[in-house]
């Protein structure tokens, strides 16, 4: 397959155009126009590593992030520039496919995908519904300001009039529509009884609704190659390992980066621990952790450093319970134990059940 460096996005959808799903399954051999060499394999992974930049890159606006920093993950984007279509999509899905496809076949063949998805995204990738708590992953600053604040607070006791609307503006703020989030959603005033409610709508728009056509195009792309039944079978958290894999993680980069907040002795000794067990983590248990966490198995190309916030190991004013997470601030609260290995199979619990996120609630 030869493709043009200068014009890689749309040689690369030319030159694919009337592939077959048998096609797809072959391995590809990859020529860049105008370069000598022969592909025995790293031609072709290095195509799919640059592919996967011209797609998932949130500066090339196909996807986006909801807010800036290297730690943002990329959902469609339901404003996307004139020039990218719905094919760019369907493209992407099955460059995905083809991903998922070669990591089937394991060994050399394995190609992961460069991307950090959404957990919201990965959840309708496989079916599920959205809710209100993807925001604490996906939207962050939404979250904090405005989610976790009506979840905190009774809202009839709030001065703000708030109804089931969203307001929708372009790329440059202006205001282009109004959009009733349920039926009469217009007269229909949020309340301490309904917030849930609201939120859970809130969601379904922001996260699924508004770019109903882009997912739908990225499905029909990778469900060419992977069906539908066959994703099923995963939770989101287990797709994104599939996808991306575990990376590697350094416990020297994360004992040198992390914030500890507690100082009592019992708090120190469970500190002690947590590094005593992560040191004999597998690189999977090490991405279920940091899945747990920070909602995400991979960490910005700079390390535990280049997380925002800082990884924070925190003490939780309980005895004997499992560990849980605040996702939006990268912490992980360990209650207390009376020896080292009732902590250890709490946390490796933890991690290992608590991973499923909220999609099947």
């Amino acid at each position: 397959m030869k493709v043009n460096r200068e014009k890689l996005l749309d040689s690369s959808m030319k030159a694919t155009k009337n592939f077959s799903v048998s096609d797809w399954c072959r391995n590809f051999e990859i020529t860049f126009q105008g370069e000598q060499g022969i592909d025995w394999g790293g031609v072709r992974r290095e195509w799919f590593e640059l592919i996967c930049a011209e797609l998932f890159d949130a500066r090339n606006s196909l996807f986006t992030s909801f807010h800036d920093g290297q730690q943002s993950l990329v959902h469609p984007n339901p404003k996307r520039p004139a020039h990218l279509k719905l094919r760019h999509y369907e493209f992407a899905g099955k460059i995905v496919g083809k991903c998922l496809y070669e990591s089937a076949l394991g060994g050399s063949y394995r190609q992961l995908v460069r991307a950090r998805f959404t957990r919201s995204f990965l959840a309708q990738v496989i079916g599920l519904r959205v809710h209100y708590k993807y925001f604490e992953q996906d939207d962050p600053d939404l979250y904090l300001s405005k989610v976790k604040y009506l979840l905190d607070n009774d809202v009839d006791q709030i001065d703000t009039e708030l109804y089931f609307v969203e307001e929708v503006y372009d790329t440059n703020g202006q205001l282009l529509k109004t959009v009733e989030l349920i039926p009469s959603g217009s007269k229909t005033r949020v309340r301490d009884a309904n917030k849930h409610q609201y939120l859970d709508a809130l969601a379904q728009f922001r996260l699924a609704t508004s770019i109903k056509e882009e997912l739908d195009a990225f499905l029909k792309g990778l469900n060419e190659l992977i069906p539908d039944n066959l994703l099923s079978i995963f939770d989101e958290n287990e797709l994104e390992l599939l996808l991306c894999g575990t990376g590697q993680y350094s416990i020297t980069d994360f004992k040198a980066h992390h914030v500890v907040n507690g100082n009592s002795a019992e708090f120190r000794r469970i500190v002690g621990w947590f590094w005593t067990a992560i040191s004999n983590f597998t690189q999977e248990e090490m991405a279920r952790l940091l899945q747990f966490t920070t909602g995400c198995s991979q960490l910005p190309p700079g390390g535990f450093k280049e997380l925002s916030p800082r990884f924070q190991i925190t003490a939780a004013p309980t005895f004997g319970n499992l560990p849980t997470a605040h996702t939006c601030f990268n912490q992980l609260c360990l209650p207390d134990y009376d020896c080292y290995e009732k902590f250890e199979k709490s946390l490796v619990l933890a991690i290992s059940e608590g991973t499923e996120g909220f999609g099947m609630v």
